[in-house]
């Protein structure tokens, strides 16, 4: 059995006063808020027809039984595993380009990454409002080109969301995958190639399957900002597209109702880890990936 001596201590608790501001920022600011949450959750609302004293599951039973929040979350996993789906397919080909251009185009597709991390999720939305709107230039492209009579509805709809969320999250998933990829040793792909296989079949066997823990941690980011979103549904959808977020935030914005709303987002919370949990079990053991 390892034992420590006093190097491994002091090591250890160099390593604690290195994370020591960040732990008190996330013991504030998130696990003693959301432990707060909660506690809210197991009690009763002043406006219930049903009241008592002391824990209760009666939130949580009205959460499960309420055919507006099952509607809400059915839909916002759909809209959330659209997203993943396509924003892995069209991130994975951008991350596998930086790896095969030149150090300036390089530099220029990661500056304007970086930049769309950056900048405000409100003006993103809005620029999709522009673009989407009944006169925006998606329907006046159309409109030209003699395909529609008409301008389509692309506002206020769950395809818009979904470009919305889309457009947000490519970052996440870019970045995660480019950085795996850079650390592939170039030689094992060489030596698949070398041995007969062709491009295809050595991104399959051998780059694909390498870039999963790159593919696990993007999806992963993409799905969780996906499940939680608020101001680009809110922005981008209408009530009938509204996701499990905003109904969580009427109840506790609108309605008041900080019992209620309170359940709504720990069902949520408790829904996309355990996804994320499945999902992690099943690379490993199907995929055999390291994540």
């Amino acid at each position: 059995m390892t034992r420590f001596d006093a190097t491994d201590w002091r090591r250890v608790s160099r390593g604690l006063l290195l994370l020591a501001p960040l732990l008190a920022f996330l013991l504030v600011f998130y696990i003693m808020p959301f432990a707060n949450m909660i506690g809210e959750s197991f009690s009763y609302w002043s406006g219930d027809a049903k009241t008592g004293q002391g824990p209760t599951l009666f939130q949580y039973v009205k959460t499960l039984e309420s055919a507006r929040v099952l509607r809400a979350l059915n839909r916002t996993f759909g809209i959330a595993l659209n997203t993943v789906v396509i924003t892995l397919l069209l991130s994975y080909p951008v991350a596998m380009l930086l790896l095969g251009v030149g150090r300036r185009l390089r530099t220029a597709i990661l500056l304007v990454t970086f930049v769309s991390l950056a900048s405000s999720l409100i003006i993103r939305n809005y620029g999709w409002v522009v673009v989407l709107a009944d006169g925006g230039a998606v329907n006046s492209l159309l409109m030209a080109l003699g395909l529609i009579d008409a301008p389509i509805r692309l506002m206020y709809s769950e395809l818009a969301i979904t470009l919305g969320l889309v457009h947000y999250a490519m970052p996440f998933m870019i970045l995660p995958i480019y950085g795996t990829l850079l650390r592939l040793p170039p030689s094992l792909r060489e030596a698949s190639l070398s041995l007969g296989g062709s491009e295809w079949r050595t991104f399959l066997h051998v780059v694909l399957p390498l870039s999963l823990p790159g593919v696990f941690g993007g999806t992963m980011l993409t799905f969780a900002v996906s499940m939680s979103a608020f101001v680009t549904p809110l922005m981008l959808g209408s009530p009938r597209t509204a996701m499990i977020s905003q109904v969580a935030a009427e109840q506790l914005l609108v309605q008041l109702n900080f019992a209620w709303g309170s359940a709504i987002i720990v069902v949520l919370t408790v829904i996309t880890f355990a996804i994320v949990a499945i999902y992690a079990f099943l690379l490993r053991k199907v995929f055999r990936a390291d994540v």
